[in-house]
């Protein structure tokens, strides 16, 4: 299943550049974020940047992650936006997972966790198994 999340997160730091063409001619997008980055998101963007633009709702979350990369509640927004997106087309989010599957594995995504006791999943396929955050916990099978 395509982590939304992940995809969402790399999309907002090249949008600036990405849903701005004229002006990211006159920009450097290299300097804001790395190239690998960049690379992906480019070819994400190439797949759902024209599908967003038609869905009014959609191409606003665009607008405001744009101008504001790092508010969470336009990210929210955009990133249920993109959930919506992939749910109405199996096929693209199927596309834009295998894009997400190379960026994980060039090192284009990474994940910062801070804070005690949360748990980091670099993949969404994880079946069959125990998360437990705490102390003085046991686990044990039967």
């Amino acid at each position: 299943m395509l982590d939304v999340i992940a995809v969402g997160t790399l999309l907002a730091k090249a949008l600036p550049y990405l849903a701005k063409p004229a002006e990211r001619l006159a920009t450097k997008a290299g300097d804001a974020i790395a190239d690998a980055s960049m690379e992906f998101a480019q070819r994400i963007w190439a797949k759902v940047g024209g599908r967003l633009s038609e869905r009014p709702a959609a191409q606003e979350a665009v607008e405001e992650v744009a101008a504001a990369p790092d508010d969470e509640g336009a990210r929210f927004v955009f990133e249920r936006q993109l959930g919506k997106l992939f749910e109405a087309d199996p096929e693209l989010a199927a596309e834009v997972e295998e894009i997400m599957a190379e960026a994980v594995a060039a090192g284009a995504v990474r994940v910062n966790v801070e804070g005690e006791r949360n748990v980091t999943i670099t993949n969404s396929r994880v079946t069959h198994s125990s998360i437990i955050s705490g102390d003085g916990n046991t686990v044990g099978s039967g």
